[in-house]
């Protein structure tokens, strides 16, 4: 049987507790995709871009695997096709065909100056894929003669690979005596104006670290909790024209990723998210902007607490133990997995708002870096999703959505940004912008 590095299991690698929600559920409208990239004055070629990806395998040959429909459990085997290096296209983060890319969790892309990598989120998460990304880029560099590049902080090309990198933390963090986090009510979602379609159209908001940065601190609040009250405070101006009455109107929750490698101290390359769930409740009244912000700074802190996080873990590490779902053939548990996945999910927020945070440039790519983005997909309950990246000077906030016409939540949101005294850069990928 082959092996992955010294670490794997014989044959097969078992799939993290966080990714065994997405197979399953995996869908046109339900991707379970994102993006990172990068932007650069030079020009990409794609043989060198090749050249940087067995690199990047050659590394990481825990990433050098495809996916399998167990009897029991969906699970992970050492790939050895060839990985396959794509054009981009117009529209990111879309469904992965997994045949046309070689059985790969994750995809390659390139054009004229960008460099970029979609993952199926049952490999790794944002802060696992943008170490990828940094190391394909320092690949590249290197095989296209550029001065040395490395990044700050990511993998390092010349070191071994640690046990640490593909372990599933929540198995080491499970502890069977901590009770289980609570189950939360249904939140309101909208339900948006005119037709939509599984393209992910994107409108793209860039603002000045500095402005925002200002802005949040005037308040008391971090940049991320600042853009979690924006997107709050525009559902509830949504919320109110659709449904007049308060006394019918539903609580308010964002979703938004926490990356627990800090708050745990483990380095590792799956999954290692949980997510904060931040909220109003509309039907006690209007909330002007500053109480939304004063809310979602004490539930941010609250969801952050080691206790509340190792509450959610016991919660969905046990799901997985029971001997009944344990031992059930997958064709039973993936339509279970759906319910799961409404009800302890997509049910329970009306949006999602994930921050990758800054990334932080090597000096040789400061003025060869135009720009870094971040896209997440959506889904069909919640059809936009908004992901936050950082660099240099910049922060982009991506709205990534299925409506064909409707951006109301868009207009609405930095609308606000402007009024607030931020400058506000839009670009998109959509066809027509009226």
């Amino acid at each position: 049987m082959k092996r992955i590095q010294n670490f794997a299991p014989e044959g097969f690698i078992a799939l993290d507790n966080s990714a065994l929600i997405y197979p399953p559920t995996e869908a046109v409208f339900n991707a379970n995709t994102f993006r990172v990239s990068m932007d650069f004055s030079f020009t990409i070629k794609k043989t060198i871009l090749e050249q940087a990806l067995h690199d990047l395998l050659y590394r990481c040959s825990y990433a050098k695997v495809r996916l399998h429909t167990g009897f029991f459990w969906y699970y992970l085997s050492p790939n050895d096709a060839e990985p396959v290096v794509h054009e981009e296209g117009s529209y990111p983060s879309g469904r992965f065909a997994f045949k046309e890319n070689n059985g790969y969790l994750f995809k390659v892309l390139y054009s004229e100056h960008r460099i970029a990598l979609e993952c199926f989120h049952a490999l790794t998460d944002g802060s696992g894929a943008m170490n990828y990304l940094k190391l394909l880029v320092e690949r590249y560099c290197h095989h296209a003669g550029i001065q040395q590049v490395k990044f700050s902080s990511g993998l390092d090309y010349r070191v071994r690979p640690a046990k640490q990198e593909f372990s599933d933390p929540f198995q080491h963090l499970y502890d069977k005596h901590v009770p289980s986090y609570p189950t939360i009510s249904k939140a309101y979602h909208r339900k948006g104006n005119g037709p939509f379609d599984d393209r992910v159209k994107v409108i793209s908001a860039t603002v000045l670290t500095e402005q925002i940065k200002e802005r949040a601190k005037e308040r008391s609040l971090t940049i991320g909790e600042y853009l979690s009250s924006v997107y709050l405070y525009s559902l509830q101006q949504l919320q109110i024209e659709e449904i007049p009455s308060q006394k019918q109107r539903k609580p308010i929750r964002l979703s938004v990723p926490m990356n627990l490698r800090r708050i745990f101290g483990y380095d590792t390359m799956r999954n290692f998210t949980l997510f904060a769930v931040v909220g109003i409740e509309p039907a006690l009244g209007f909330y002007e902007f500053d109480e939304i912000a004063t809310e979602v700074h004490l539930q941010m802190v609250q969801a952050q607490s080691k206790k509340r996080l190792l509450s959610q873990i016991k919660r969905n590490v046990s799901g997985e133990r029971i001997p009944l779902i344990r031992f059930a053939p997958t064709a039973l548990k993936n339509p279970l997995f759906k319910l799961l996945s409404d009800f302890l999910g997509d049910d329970q927020y009306s949006g999602v708002i994930s921050n990758l945070g800054y990334v932080a440039l090597p000096p040789q790519l400061q003025r060869q870096v135009l720009r870094c983005d971040f896209h997440l997909s959506p889904g069909l309950l919640n059809k936009i999703s908004l992901s936050v990246i950082g660099y240099l000077d910049r922060i982009v906030v991506n709205f990534n959505s299925f409506y064909a016409t409707d951006t109301s939540l868009e207009r609405l949101f930095c609308t606000f940004l402007v009024e607030d005294g931020i400058q506000v850069e839009i670009a998109t990928n959509r066809e027509d912008t009226r």
